[in-house]
This record gives structure tokens, C-alpha cells and sequence, in this order.
């Protein structure tokens, strides 16, 4: 069988440019197509001297591994190691996928042939292919990242919360807002911001109605009595639109997420809805939830699926 090396030079060259292409965008690496080139010429590179040489190290797995994480080291741009084993997973998937779908589709179509060099086997199947299997492999790992973030942002980012309040409680839809960074200014405690609507039944009536009159401080002991008063906070904020906000706030006794119980939390008191359908009540931040009361499967199971981001 006769082997060409500068088709097969230029046949990987294509083949590694495009996956690594595919996996800086994926993983949003900032783009340098000088050195996605680069990289794609050193496994071009390797695939010429891997056929061509009867060098057990060379073909050896070991150092097939080590020149996959010069490549992906190269495109990476860091020496991070999460990040270049998180880069140098999705380039394997990428690969596998692309690599057994342009096998199947030459499968099915009888277009491949299968030789041995040097002790290596070789199939061979026309770059046309390569260039669906290649195509169809991209198409199924973009496709599963995707539905796996929809399934996570739709289902996970909801839970269902018990506050306590003077010995009463109520229960609560919560949205994890990862921009929630509200504490409170005095004692740092985590705050969590609720509508006034949900909080009827346990705050107590003068404060929901003089929430005005309470911010500016005015006849604030004539309002709530000194007790109660001991709990208020106010609580100042940003937000689009808003530099110098101000909250109002009620410490609770405690609040339950998913039977994790957390005390003193500031209960923020918010006057309108989050949504026209009314489909939660609360936003909680993933600081609140970073918490010594808390377990630790909690923590864990919240950090993984709102702080790694497949892209």
C-alpha cells in the first residue's frame, strides 16, 4: 500500500485544525490561530513519523498522551492543570466522536480500506469522509453541551426555602442569582431578597406598610417597637440603573435550603414581583449557602453545577 506523506500531512493538518478550532470555542479560549496552526502542524507532524518509523517509544501511548498535551498546552495558553485536563477532555471527545463517526459512515457506505505499516493499522477512507464523519461529530458534542446546560439552568437553579421569622414560617420559590452578593454592611451576614407579597404573613404589618417612612428614619420608634426595631437593617446596593440603593431588611431566625438550616440570615424586603407569573418569590446567592451549618454535599452539589462552566 502506498502512502503519500504530504496528503497525509495536509489531510491531519485540516482534520487537527478544525478540532482544535472547535475546542477554543467551545471552552471560550481566546483565539490565536497562529497557534491552533502550530499545534495542528506538531500532530501532522507526529502522524507522518508514526508511520514511517518502527520506534516503539515514538508509537508508544505514553508519549501519543504527552504530545496531546503539548498541543492542547500551545492553544491553551496556561499551565493551569483544571483547565488543560478540561481542554484536553473535550479535544478527546471531539476526536473519538469525529473519528468513529467517519469510520460508521465509510462502514456503511464501503468506502474504507484497512492495512498494516510498520505493525500500525492504517484506514484508509477518502477525506470526504473525514470531512462528515468530521462534521457529525462536532454537530453531537456541541449538541449534548448544550442540552446539558438547558437541563441544568432549567432544573437546578430553583429551590424550594422555609424562612422563619418570630416563631412563624413560610415556604418560598428561590431563583440562584450568582450576582447576589448582598450582605449585610454591619454584621456581613448573607442576605437573601424577598417579596413583600410572600412576607405578609410573618413580618409584621408596620414595617411592610412604612417601608418609606422607615428608610428615612422617621418616626422609626413610633412604628415598630424597640424589640422588633433590633432587627431592622438597611441595607445599601447597586444594581443597573441604581448606584446608591437602599434596602430594607429583617433578620430571621432562620431559613431552611434543601435541609440545610442557616440562622441569622437578613431577610431583604423587595415591594414588587421578580416576575409577571410570579414563578418565584426569593433570590438567593451561592454565598449564602457557604455556611459551617451547612453539609457539605450541599455546598458541593451547588458550587459544581453553577461555578464550572463546560464553555
Amino acid at each position: 500500500m502506498i502512502v503519500y506523506a504530504d496528503i497525509v500531512f495536509f489531510e491531519n493538518l485540516i482534520i487537527n485544525y478544525v478540532i482544535l478550532y472547535v475546542t477554543v470555542l467551545i471552552k471560550k479560549i481566546k483565539k490565536s490561530y497562529f497557534r491552533i496552526l502550530i499545534s495542528s502542524i506538531i500532530g501532522s507532524v507526529y502522524a507522518i513519523i508514526s508511520i514511517t518509523t518502527k520506534n516503539i517509544y515514538i508509537n508508544n501511548i505514553f508519549f501519543k498522551i504527552l504530545l496531546s498535551i503539548l498541543m492542547i498546552i500551545i492553544i491553551s495558553q496556561t499551565m493551569e492543570m483544571k483547565k488543560i485536563i478540561e481542554n484536553i477532555a473535550l479535544f478527546y471527545m471531539l476526536s473519538i466522536t469525529s473519528g468513529g463517526a467517519a469510520i460508521a459512515v465509510s462502514y456503511l457506505t464501503q468506502g474504507y480500506t484497512l492495512k498494516t505499516i510498520n505493525g500500525i493499522p492504517i484506514i484508509n477512507f477518502p477525506i470526504l469522509m473525514s470531512g462528515i464523519g468530521l462534521i457529525i461529530g462536532i454537530t453531537l458534542i456541541v449538541f449534548t453541551i448544550k442540552n446539558f446546560k438547558t437541563k441544568i439552568s432549567k432544573k437546578d437553579i430553583f429551590y424550594d426555602i422555609n424562612i422563619f421569622i418570630y416563631g412563624k414560617s413560610i415556604k418560598a420559590r428561590a431563583l440562584l442569582d450568582t450576582g447576589n452578593m448582598l450582605k449585610d454592611p454591619l454584621t456581613n451576614r448573607p442576605v437573601i431578597i424577598v417579596t413583600k407579597r410572600s412576607l405578609s404573613k410573618i413580618v409584621p404589618e408596620p414595617i411592610l406598610d412604612n417601608i418609606n417612612l422607615i428608610i428615612g428614619g422617621d418616626r422609626l420608634g413610633q412604628i415598630i417597637n424597640k424589640e422588633v426595631s433590633k432587627r431592622i437593617k438597611v441595607i445599601p446596593f447597586k444594581s443597573l440603573g441604581n448606584e446608591h440603593g437602599i434596602l430594607i431588611g429583617i433578620k430571621s431566625d432562620k431559613i431552611i435550603v434543601d435541609n440545610c438550616e442557616i440562622k441569622d440570615v437578613i431577610i431583604g424586603i423587595y415591594e414588587k414581583e421578580f416576575s409577571r407569573t410570579k414563578k418565584y418569590d426569593a433570590l438567593i446567592g451561592i454565598d449564602l449557602l457557604d455556611e459551617e451549618e451547612c453539609n457539605y454535599e450541599l455546598n458541593r452539589k451547588i458550587k459544581e453545577k453553577h461555578k464550572y462552566n463546560l464553555c
